[in-house]
């Protein structure tokens, strides 16, 4: 890691036994998800937005993208160093107890803070959108299985640019070998 890791404050999580204090394995962790929730506050009422995302480790960023209009668009076209947070989960297996209180589940999580802008450079919203494709799409080629990214397109895409300045990393349980843990979508509704 290096000069624009942002600063680790998962010291503050109460259960200091699920705090993540590797920033690697935040980093990691934030470079194989998908999607997450960005949250931002317009005229103090809060507005979350679900988003696929990429992280950029060397910026110490996460970028998003959508359309050039909508309320997100607006909170942060209109502000300068929007605050915003950002949180991204993965469930496992649930685990049971003998009581239904001590229940709990394996799980990994980050929440990211900082500041959020538009990038308006074309080709750093070009350098972005191509690492979506390349994230999201790896199998397919530009020119053959989807067109070139045209200027226009380009043009009429925002590109959001959280630079992350504080994230936590929580972890619950990952036991290998948990007596009659389950996955959930195992057991179904019928509860086999």
């Amino acid at each position: 890691m290096d000069e624009r890791t942002p600063e680790n404050v998962s010291d503050a999580i109460r259960y200091q036994g699920k705090a993540v204090d590797d920033d690697e394995e935040i980093a990691a962790f934030l470079d194989d998800q998908r999607s997450g929730v960005l949250g931002l506050v317009d005229d103090g009422e809060p507005h979350l937005v679900t988003q696929l995302f990429v992280y950029d480790e060397t910026a110490g960023a996460i970028f998003f993208h959508g359309a050039r209009d909508g309320r997100a668009h607006g909170i942060v076209a209109d502000g300068e160093d929007v605050a915003a947070c950002f949180t991204t989960s993965e469930t496992g297996r649930f685990i049971p107890a003998d009581e239904p209180v001590n229940f709990t589940v394996e799980y990994t999580s980050v929440v990211a803070y900082g500041t959020v802008g538009l990038v308006s450079d074309p080709a750093a919203k070009r350098a972005v959108l191509e690492r979506f494709m390349a994230k999201f799409a790896p199998h397919l080629t530009p020119g053959e299985d989807y067109e070139e990214m045209t200027e226009a397109s380009i043009d009429r895409t925002a590109v959001y640019r959280l630079d992350v300045a504080e994230w936590s990393g929580k972890a619950g349980e990952k036991a290998p070998e948990y007596p009659g843990a389950y996955d959930l979508d195992a057991v179904g509704e019928s509860g086999e």
